[in-house]
């Protein structure tokens, strides 16, 4: 029930040099992109349903209001990088505004996932995110 931002500039750090997505199987990289789009996990604490986490069948718990203030926050920044009107903080900085817990956070992150926070962060994840089945294995 919130949104996070982040902003891959021209001359920044690139979505792959923050994420780190690259050679990691699908459900890696899920959890990668988790991590890394919200280090703050702000919405952690109100999760009801875990199983509506499913990196297997590519699906995440989400709501209309989610939606909503992600595309006027998106909306809001691209206008003002476009109108050249003040400055944006471009990856490895982000934000992560959760409206149900009525909680604001900026978040840097040198290095993106190869921080050691985030290292912590995805150890903790990855049991916590219902990640699916095992895929049998291909002969």
């Amino acid at each position: 029930m919130g949104t996070a931002l982040l902003c891959f500039l021209p001359g920044a750090m690139s979505f792959e040099q923050y994420f780190r997505v690259e050679g990691h199987d699908r459900q890696e990289q899920f959890a990668r992109f988790i991590a890394g789009l919200s280090p703050a996990m702000l919405q952690m604490g109100y999760l009801e349903v875990p199983e509506a986490v499913n990196f297997h069948e590519q699906r995440g718990p989400s709501t209309a209001m989610a939606c909503e203030l992600c595309a006027g926050v998106v909306g809001t920044t691209v206008l003002k990088l476009l109108l050249k009107r003040g400055k944006v903080k471009a990856a490895p900085w982000g934000m992560h505004f959760d409206a149900y817990r009525q909680k604001f956070s900026h978040t840097w992150r040198p290095f993106g996932n190869a921080h050691p926070m985030q290292r912590v962060l995805l150890k903790f994840i990855r049991p916590k995110m219902r990640l699916g089945p095992a895929q049998p294995k291909q002969a």
